[in-house]
């Protein structure tokens, strides 16, 4: 049927950076409804925006490679150094720009007033520290079809963090690599989302929206698949990496579409198949990739570059958004890796002390 994943999963010879792009990309998609007061016709078709599916895309990747990670060097302090060193200096350099640049280039009130206003300074202090949600500046994008919100792609990186905790903690305990324990779990999370359950339905901000902050339903599902992500790691030597069980996985899902059951089937679907496409899809794909890793940039700066869009261009169309968000999106996501993602990371050595155990390599 296919390879087993201990067989693929100590390789580079994967397309996940593809899969990260393409994820990022569909984020800056599905967002380009809401931003121009409009619904989004797959999430119409699907019960799931491409949004959502983009974001799990993350988690899941993010999750498998982690266990990874942490498998390769485990310890506390290689663990945070690399966290820390792949999330946080370009979220920094990007809410400051937001902040320091297009703010007082966009806002309503003068720059006097802008700059002199508490809320200037604490949204890139509070930002730097993870504290992504709910993120406002001064009079900035308060006429948009989608109000205030600057850049509302964050709220996932304190979710995100979060997990890389809970990776910490299992592993300290030594219980990341038992795959019962994080089998379990990851059924307690389906069975936290499925329709006879439901457990967002009886929470606080159950029906909140997704665009600019997650609502329950979708961050409990985000850590369904990140913790299925390290489970599919933990079960390496028993995964057979097929893309039969994939499509039938995929048919799954599809025939679930706009029923109570779509999130909990996603949940499943997805950190199986990608890790199917990652080691077994074409390496050639990786040309689309070639000048750098740019999807961390894509997400971060895709959400304020269609806000300005919104508020420059009335009545923009979400065709129109595309073709020009997506462009000039790249860029920035592109200098974001040359400039600073690729530069942090290459300080690892320098901040990592303890050796990585070379029978597994190490992931970003």
């Amino acid at each position: 049927m296919g390879p087993r994943l201990s067989e693929r999963s100590g390789s580079r010879a994967n397309v996940f950076d593809v899969l990260r792009l393409t994820a990022a990309m569909a984020v800056l998609l599905s967002h380009c409804y809401p931003l121009t007061g409009r619904d989004e016709p797959f999430a119409r078709v699907t019960g799931e925006t491409l949004g959502d599916i983009g974001v799990s895309v993350f988690f899941a990747i993010s999750g498998f490679l982690v266990a990874r990670s942490w498998a390769s060097q485990p310890g506390l302090r290689p663990f945070a150094a690399k966290r820390a060193l792949r999330l946080l200096p370009a979220l920094i350099l990007c809410v400051w720009l937001l902040a320091l640049v297009l703010g007082p280039s966009v806002t309503t009130l003068s720059l006097g007033e802008y700059l002199s206003t508490p809320q200037t300074w604490i949204y890139p202090l509070r930002s730097s520290v993870l504290i992504t949600f709910a993120g406002r500046l001064p009079g900035v994008f308060e006429d948009n079809p989608f109000v205030n919100a600057v850049d509302g792609s964050l709220w996932t990186l304190p979710l995100e963090a979060c997990a890389y905790v809970m990776v910490a903690v299992l592993g300290a305990l030594a219980l990341l690599h038992r795959r019962a324990l994080l089998a379990g779990l990851v059924v307690v999370g389906l069975i936290a989302l499925s329709p006879p359950v439901d457990v967002a339905s009886h929470l606080p901000g159950g029906a909140q929206d997704t665009a600019a902050g997650g609502n329950v339903e979708i961050v409990i599902h985000l850590v369904v698949v990140f913790l299925a992500g390290c489970t599919l790691f933990a079960a390496r030597d028993r995964v057979v990496l097929s893309w039969w069980v994939a499509a039938a996985l995929g048919l799954l899902w599809v025939v679930s579409w706009k029923s109570s059951w779509v999130t909990v089937t996603a949940s499943l679907f997805i950190p199986y198949a990608i890790l199917v496409i990652a080691y077994r899809a074409p390496l050639r794909l990786n040309a689309l990739v070639a000048p750098g890793d740019v999807s961390y940039g894509v997400y971060v700066y895709a959400f304020p570059v269609q806000q300005t869009l919104a508020l420059a261009w009335k009545g923009i169309t979400p065709l129109g958004m595309l073709l020009v968000a997506a462009p000039v999106t790249y860029l920035l996501g592109l200098a974001s890796w040359r400039l600073v993602e690729s530069r942090a990371l290459a300080l690892k050595g320098r901040v990592v002390a303890s050796r990585p155990d070379p029978r597994v390599t190490s992931a970003v």
